[in-house]
């Protein structure tokens, strides 16, 4: 098993408690929205906010659809309102 952490930013990681999750995930997560899913179902409080937020590997904005970052880490950025 290989771990993904995500990293947690503004109401997520309010909602956790922490500023990272540590998930340990089989071969049959392979995409970003699979890790995503694997989060989901570990960290349930969290389930609802997933799907608005924005995935990033280091500076860079993935899709759901792309394969897990090689180092297996994933910032997770709620949406922001301004006014």
């Amino acid at each position: 098993m290989k771990p993904i952490v995500f990293e947690l930013f503004a109401n997520l990681e309010r909602l956790a408690g922490a500023k990272e999750c540590r998930v340990d995930a089989g071969d049959d997560v392979a995409t970003v929205g699979d890790a995503l899913a694997l989060l989901a179902r570990h960290r349930p409080e969290l389930a609802s906010s997933l799907e608005r937020c924005a995935c990033v590997s280091g500076d860079t904005i993935v899709r759901r659809a792309d394969s897990l970052p090689p180092d297996g880490r994933l910032g997770l950025l709620p949406p922001v309102a301004g006014g």
